[in-house]
């Protein structure tokens, strides 16, 4: 294992389940110190954490409250020193055509979707600041890319995630921190176990790979721009969904 991914600290938002679970897991397979929030406690947290032998730290964390987010970000800093890295991941929304969703609806989304990546994002980018050096890494979507029907504040919130990484991008790379979206789209994840037949149907017709994505090759490519290879690479958003956006 190298030394210096040993010496390294990842922050993930939404870690307690699907995606952000198995990043979690892979990144403290690969030697990183991992500290995420959750929402929701979920069945194996506990024993994830005592089983990583302190290099795993979960911390409940509602991702749309910016004074919880700095609470989170003081407690990381307070366990592991520093934050080297910062993955966006926590996201909830609430979907349905235009013209029957309510502004209730609309804003819970941008609530839970776009708020969370620019809470965390300002806060530990000071922190980032000050070790002039950082990697943020915000999970967007292809819905975000080219739309959906049917889910408009989804996919407003994921647009606005890479409006909002191009400029952190800008404003942040003077100081040695990159920042980049990677777009999934649909990931085969425990919680789209329920998804209609009809829904993976109409998801693999657009894909030129005729295949639904795995969580893991959705990890695989944060962990690379979250490390070193990619130090020259910023304001960036890289589609992960078999040609489902081209």
């Amino acid at each position: 294992m190298e030394q210096h991914k040993e010496q390294k600290v990842v922050f993930i938002t939404g870690g307690g389940a699907g995606l952000g679970n198995v990043m979690v897991r892979q990144f403290a397979r690969e030697g990183y110190h991992v500290f995420f929030t959750y929402r929701t406690k979920r069945e194996g947290i506990d024993e994830l954490v005592k089983n990583s032998e302190g290099s795993i730290f979960a911390y409940p964390a509602d991702a749309s409250d910016y004074a919880k987010a700095e609470a989170a970000v003081e407690k990381a800093i307070e366990v592991f020193g520093h934050i080297d890295i910062l993955i966006n991941n926590a996201a909830s929304a609430k979907g349905g055509p235009i013209i029957n969703s309510t502004p209730e609806d609309f804003d819970f989304t941008l609530k839970n979707v776009l708020y969370p990546v620019y809470n965390y994002t300002r806060v530990v980018a000071s922190h980032m600041m000050e070790r002039r050096s950082g990697k943020i890494v915000n999970i967007g979507s292809v819905n975000g890319l080219h739309g959906r029907e049917g889910s408009a504040a989804y996919a407003a919130a994921k647009a606005g995630i890479v409006g909002l990484t191009k400029t952190a991008a800008k404003e942040f790379g003077a100081y040695g921190i990159t920042c980049n979206v990677v777009a999934p789209g649909y990931i085969a994840t425990d919680g789209q176990k329920h998804t209609s037949e009809l829904i993976k149907k109409l998801v693999l017709s657009e894909c030129y790979i005729k295949k639904l994505s795995e969580p893991e090759e959705v990890s695989n490519l944060v962990e690379f721009l979250a490390g070193d290879k990619s130090d020259n690479i910023t304001g960036q958003v890289f589609s992960i969904d078999c040609g489902q956006y081209i």
